[in-house]
This record gives C-alpha cells, sequence and structure tokens, in this order.
C-alpha cells in the first residue's frame, strides 16, 4: 500500500541541516570583492568550486547596495548566491527580485571559520612549520574544529560536527560528521579515523558524500586518487 502511494507522488518533503557559508559583505564595491574573491579562490579552489553561499548585508547601506552585481561577481568565481541575511527590508525585496531567498538566522550565530582561515592562509610565508591541533574530548554536534595543519581528534565525532583541516585528520573514534582535509587545495592529505560513518568526507575540495560510502566498524583512511575519494581498510 505504502508503494503505490509514493509511485502517485511526485516528490516528499524531508527536513536536512546543511552548513552554509556565509558571506559578510563589508565593501558593496564589486571591484573590491572581485579582488577579494580571486586571491580566496586562487588558494582553495576545489573548496569553493559550485559552494553555496549567503550573503550577510547587516553591515552595508541599502543605497550603496548592488545586489545584482554583487551576485554576477560572486558567481563569476564559481560560488553560487543562494540567499541573504540580516540588511533592511528593501533588501530582501531585492534579493527575492534576484532570485535569493531571506534567512532570519542572526549574523551571531555565524562562525569565523572562512575569515580565520582567510588569515592562515595569508600569514603563510614560503618555508613554514605547521601547526598540529590536539583535541582530547569529544566532538558535538554543531562544533566546528578547525586546524592549520593535522587535527588529532583522540575521541568520536558526533553528526552535526565539522573538522577542518589544511593537513591530515585522524579521528581515533567513530567519525559520524564532516570531515575535510586539505582545505588549501593540499591533494596528499588524508582523512584517518577507528570507526567511519560519516555525513561527508572531503580532501582538496573534493567531495564524496555518505549515499556513495558504505559504513565501516574498522580503522580505515580517506585519500585522492586520480581525483576521486579512494576508501580504504588499514
Amino acid at each position: 500500500m505504502t508503494d503505490n502511494l509514493l509511485k502517485l507522488k511526485a516528490f516528499t518533503l524531508k527536513g536536512r541541516l546543511y552548513t552554509l557559508t556565509v558571506l559578510q559583505v563589508l565593501d558593496t564595491s564589486p571591484a573590491s570583492i572581485d579582488e577579494q574573491l580571486k586571491d580566496l579562490v586562487t588558494k582553495a579552489p576545489r573548496l569553493f568550486e559550485s559552494a553555496p553561499v549567503v550573503l550577510d548585508l547587516s553591515m552595508v547601506k541599502e543605497a550603496d547596495t548592488d545586489l545584482a552585481a554583487l551576485k554576477t561577481c560572486i558567481r563569476k568565481h564559481g560560488l553560487l548566491p543562494i540567499a541573504v541575511q540580516g540588511g533592511s527590508e528593501l533588501l530582501h525585496t531585492r534579493a527575492s527580485e534576484q532570485g535569493l531567498a531571506t534567512l532570519r538566522a542572526s549574523a551571531s550565530h555565524d562562525k569565523k571559520v572562512k575569515e580565520n582561515l582567510v588569515q592562515a592562509k595569508h600569514d603563510v610565508k614560503p618555508v613554514v612549520t605547521s601547526t598540529t591541533k590536539l583535541v582530547t574530548t569529544p566532538v558535538r554536534s554543531g562544533q566546528q574544529v578547525v586546524s592549520t595543519g593535522d587535527l588529532i581528534i583522540t575521541a568520536s565525532v558526533s553528526p552535526g560536527s565539522e573538522l577542518l583541516a589544511e593537513g591530515n585528520i585522524h579521528v581515533y573514534g567513530t567519525l559520524r560528521g564532516r570531515a575535510l582535509a586539505g582545505i588549501s587545495g593540499n591533494e596528499n592529505a588524508r582523512i584517518f579515523c577507528h570507526a567511519f560513518d560519516p555525513e561527508l568526507v572531503a580532501i582538496a575540495g573534493i567531495y564524496r558524500l555518505p549515499e556513495t560510502v558504505e559504513p565501516s566498524t574498522k580503522p580505515c583512511q580517506i585519500f585522492l586518487k586520480h581525483d576521486r575519494i579512494e576508501i580504504e581498510c588499514l
């Protein structure tokens, strides 16, 4: 009976949580944004390829903001503006005219991960010693842990959490959240874990979703081979 009902439906609705990148607009000049985005995407091209972006307009004036120009500028670099947050009701109306949704989330909920990563990349010199970050407690849902070198977690990682590292990621427990290694474009980075049931894994911006992954209760490693994510038991 249930199968017959599903065949009659054109779609079903599901609730799902996603982590979105928020671009807080501080200067509405498309030229300034273009220059900064060019530098950012050059450092990590695959990380931002076709990435959905929310524009935070809470720091700009509506008279100075040309949403059509901003949208065109951002799409030029491969990012996909999907919504706005903050700003005036007039800006929300203009956003709707540009095919952008309006999110009512507060900017205080945003995490400055991208900003911190960009600053770290600007500080990198031709020869640099990476810093390994060690976390000895479980990573809870909603938490985000970032490392400019390797990242070592000596506990489990919960669904809804996110790990980001410019180097390798080691999880001495079960990996159930999102893990992104080599976020600066390091294709040799790897992810290691004692058990594997992730929401998403990525190496140097190349992703693999859980629909294409078999969970494993055995230790395994995740690495890139011919621009494809490979998962191998240890």
